[in-house]
């Protein structure tokens, strides 16, 4: 008896040590969440490499990188796991960016204005500071592009935060789901805005959502759902 009394104190100790340990890996990632261009709070940066900690995947996609603010976490989760990738897709181009917004929208506009190569070449430096080039595989192109160079349900965790025009936003929704495995996780970013809410509805009729880990934060509706 006391045999086994012995070896259940140190597996729960040991438990509790890895704990203790992701926690601390976890609050030093965070510090560093401003450094990534973009728009990622802290409570979706925390969910996130929560997610990934506890699913231990294999491969993870974004569709909608700019800067890299959500990368950023997703990938130290996964450098801490020693395991697994996350492939960033994004084009990096204003036409792209600006598909499907009319050119008097502040949207077009605002795009418009930016140096999309120069952010590109930031998020590509944040990697490299951070370490995180052997977890983070940029692909710069579109997602409908992107979709070839992926096999169906092979996915384990998707993000979608594209470009959010009510047509592209639904199009990632409806040609991505496919590749995400049955099992797998898809968070679904600024749902609440009234041109996602097709989308949003897509994966509502075909996904189960999560509303434990769904939340409301700074303005903006993330939401999780499970392919079942």
């Amino acid at each position: 008896m006391i045999k086994y009394l012995l070896a259940g104190m140190i597996a729960t100790a040991c438990l509790n040590g890895s704990e203790e340990e992701w926690g601390k890996w976890k609050a030093r990632a965070l510090l560093h969440q401003h450094e990534a261009q973009g728009w990622c709070t802290k409570e979706k940066a925390e969910k996130m490499m929560e997610l990934i900690y506890e699913v231990q995947p294999e491969i993870c996609v974004e569709i909608g990188v700019f800067g890299g603010a959500s990368i950023y976490p997703t990938a130290k989760a996964l450098q801490y796991q020693d395991k697994g990738v996350v492939y960033a897709i994004d084009p990096w181009t204003k036409e792209d960016c600006q598909e499907g917004y009319d050119p008097q929208d502040p949207n077009y506009i605002w795009w418009s204005s930016l140096d999309l190569e120069k952010i590109y070449k930031g998020f590509l430096f944040l990697l490299k500071k951070h370490r995180l080039e052997p977890f983070c595989h940029p692909m710069k192109m579109t997602s409908e592009e992107a979709l070839q160079h992926f096999a169906d349900e092979s996915i384990d965790i998707l993000h979608i935060d594209g470009n959010h025009t009510a047509d592209v936003a639904l199009s990632d929704a409806y040609m991505w789901l496919p590749k995400v495995k049955k099992g797998g996780y898809i968070w679904f970013d600024d749902a609440n805005w009234p041109t996602t809410a097709k989308a949003g509805a897509y994966l509502r009729e075909h996904c189960t959502l999560n509303p434990s880990r769904s939340f409301f934060s700074e303005g903006v509706e993330c939401l999780l759902f499970e392919k079942p």
